[in-house]
């Protein structure tokens, strides 16, 4: 067991800054880094992906970053990474890492996939057991089975289980689909203390409780497993956490190079929350507290996959600059549910804009709004949404001072339509608005293109029809498992292939060795299931 375990925290979605994992494995010492890359509406994305391109549907950014030293640093410095990366497609995401590793000679790279979130080929299967599929925030919305002709994507949230039991059956880098943000650091540290280890030796359930595992009574283990959830909390935002995003932003002062967030973690829970000390940005504990409630809900009643947390009772310290100690979550057992994050087809939309600029900006933008319904009036079935930003649109409506007059407004429209037909129609009514509209009207550049709605539809599921879905893939090269077997191979067949293919005497010879050495590079998967 160590004393503490070092985490850190490289993103905060797809589309955070692509290198900043890369930046934090060369500015700071690590055990685990962790890259959580999914938000509610990336699973949509990736699945929508998956279903043009059947080797897409991941997070991209990883292969950059990892091409560009990434993948070496975490041999080099023997960190282990951990993200959910996969999305919709966690084979083909696991496959361009193990290709990755072989391409700088680390061979015998081990790379487990977490797999069994995605239940969209299994509704039906699901629902013959009694399962409702309600939604979750609003029961007059019915069931996601209203929609199964439509449904794109439904991935359940996953816990810290399987993650924890990876790590212990030898992988370097976990890759898994739609696990809960803060389980990727909890997994970490299932691992580092002992607590997979004690599940592998007691051949306990894959998924848990993780409660369970723990070597003390069930409330200790539960305190522990809140205040590790509680670490992972604030860092899985990224720099969100480290000054990104905070009211404090004119105090902090550049955010150019901020630094993201690294968690110092204890066996008992307590974590210090800090950052690389050359980088930019602060650890406060008033960014602290900003990201500790972020998402969260009910503060007393947070609830994950891996346990219910209480903030009510937490602590912050600055015991140094940029330096924060966080402690006193305390743990509740975990629901009998699990959190099913679903989307379905539901019309289209398309959006545009144009710029309503001068003396009496407002009242030139609202007819000019008042112009286009009148010219569409016609499409029956279509709905248009106006804003006008830069008059206060963005402002809480009790908070307006309806007092301004604003020297340009954007004129932003949503129409939506389960008719493509009508919003291509509308798209082609804006740009006429420049020269038939009120004077200055401007801005519009090529026509919108109608886009696909994909409906957000929440429910839950009983957790005993979700867990036994979940298995471990564990993938390694070829040439590993070559070597594996055959210990004399590496010296009798592969170093002589690789000085041939570096060879520069015999270019048709060097060509044939590279080619043979890359099939062997090739991922070879051994499945581990949760029995």
């Amino acid at each position: 067991m160590n004393e503490r375990t070092i985490i850190g925290g490289g993103g905060g979605f797809w589309g955070d800054q692509t290198m900043s994992p890369l930046k934090l494995l060369e500015s700071a010492d690590l055990d685990y880094l962790t890259i959580d890359y999914l938000a509610e509406v990336t699973m949509s994305i990736m699945h929508k992906q998956l279903n043009r391109n059947s080797e897409a549907g991941w997070a991209t950014d990883l292969k950059d970053w990892l091409k560009l030293g990434g993948i070496g640093l975490l041999r080099s410095k023997n960190v282990k990474l951990v993200t959910n990366a996969g999305g919709a497609n966690p084979h083909s995401c696991a496959s361009m890492v193990l290709a990755a590793a072989s391409e700088i000679g680390w061979n015998d790279c081990k790379v487990a996939l977490v797999i069994g979130d995605d239940l969209g080929e299994k509704l039906s299967e699901i629902a013959a057991s009694g399962a409702q599929f309600t939604h979750m925030y609003n029961p007059s919305l019915g069931s996601l089975l209203d929609h199964s002709s439509s449904v794109v994507s439904a991935n359940a949230y996953l816990g810290a289980g399987a993650i924890g039991r990876s790590l212990e059956r030898g992988a370097d880098i976990v890759i898994t689909g739609r696990v809960a943000d803060a389980s990727l650091i909890v997994g970490c540290m299932l691992h580092s203390n002992g607590w997979a280890k004690r599940a592998e030796e007691a051949n306990l359930p894959l998924c848990g409780p993780i409660a369970n595992w723990g070597a003390g009574n069930l409330k200790e283990s539960l305190d522990i497993i809140a205040g590790w959830t509680v670490a992972g909390h604030l860092i899985e935002c990224g720099a969100q956490v480290s000054g990104g995003n905070s009211t404090d932003w004119d105090d902090i002062g550049p955010l150019t190079d901020v630094g993201y967030p690294i968690a110092e973690i204890y066996p008992d829970g307590r974590c210090i929350i800090t950052k690389p000390n050359e980088s930019q940005g602060a650890v406060t504990s008033r960014t602290v507290a900003e990201q500790l409630l972020y998402e969260i809900g009910d503060p007393c009643a947070y609830i994950t996959p891996d346990c219910i947390v209480d903030f009510s009772c937490i602590l912050l310290e600055e015991i140094d600059k940029d330096r924060i100690l966080v402690h006193g979550a305390k743990g509740i057992e975990q629901t009998a549910t699990m959190k099913l994050s679903a989307s379905h087809r539901d019309g289209w939309m398309v959006v545009s804009e144009l710029v309503a600029p001068g003396p009496n900006a407002r009242k030139r933008a609202e007819n000019t709004d008042f112009v286009l319904r009148s010219r569409l009036k016609h499409l029956k079935g279509m709905e248009i949404h106006s804003e006008y930003l830069g008059d206060e649109a963005l402002i809480p409506p009790a908070l307006r001072s309806n007092t301004k007059n604003p020297s340009e407004i954007v004129i932003r429209w949503v129409a939506t339509s389960m008719d493509k037909s009508e919003l291509m129609e509308f798209s082609r009514a804006i740009a006429p608005l420049v020269l038939t509209g009120p004077a200055g009207i401007c801005g519009y550049s090529a026509r919108a293109r109608p886009r696909e709605i994909l409906r957000f539809f929440p429910t839950l599921l009983d957790r005993n029809l979700v867990e036994p879905q979940v298995h471990i893939k564990m993938m390694h090269s070829w040439r590993h498992d070559l070597e594996l077997r055959m210990p004399w191979s590496s010296d009798l067949f592969f170093i002589p292939l690789e000085n041939m293919a570096h060879s520069e005497k015999n270019i048709r010879r060097s060509r044939f060795a590279e080619k043979i050495l890359r099939r062997l590079d090739k991922a070879k998967e051994c499945e581990l299931t949760n029995e």
